[in-house]
């Protein structure tokens, strides 16, 4: 599968996930589907601001990676994941669509639902004045 139909894939999957699942408008799905397909590219290649909504409602302001070269302390960690038997992926639908990151500010992981992706350093038009999602 190329770049351009993988895109289309994950988009597709994770919207109709948030339209039946979590009762997210067509339009609106498609929209964060799109974003968080956007922030998972580019905190793979590099540093990455962004907000977004927290279980209890309040607002985070984050600047994570998933890339080799910007913490000392995630190249460590995955320099001692690749000795250790690879363990097994959290299954779930609701799994698939968790962003997990390299809180570069905390230095630790730290993850969050797809859907309360609020806005990433490039996309100023996610956010609107309110704090409402994409």
């Amino acid at each position: 599968m190329n770049k351009k139909n993988h895109k289309r894939f994950v988009t597709c999957v994770l919207a109709n996930f948030l339209v039946h699942h979590r009762g997210i408008d067509r339009s609106k799905a498609f929209k964060m589907a799109h974003a968080f397909y956007k922030a998972m590219e580019k905190l793979a290649k590099g540093l990455v601001e962004f907000y977004y909504l927290k279980d209890d409602g309040s607002i985070r302001h984050a600047h994570g990676t998933l890339c080799d070269g910007v913490s000392e302390k995630f190249d460590e960690w995955k320099r001692k994941q690749a000795e250790k038997p690879k363990a097994k992926e959290p299954e779930g639908e609701s799994a698939k669509h968790v962003i997990k990151y390299w809180d570069v500010d905390k230095e630790a992981f730290r993850s969050f639902k797809a859907e309360n992706l609020l806005l990433s350093n490039t996309d100023k038009t996610d956010l609107k004045n309110d704090g409402e999602r994409v």
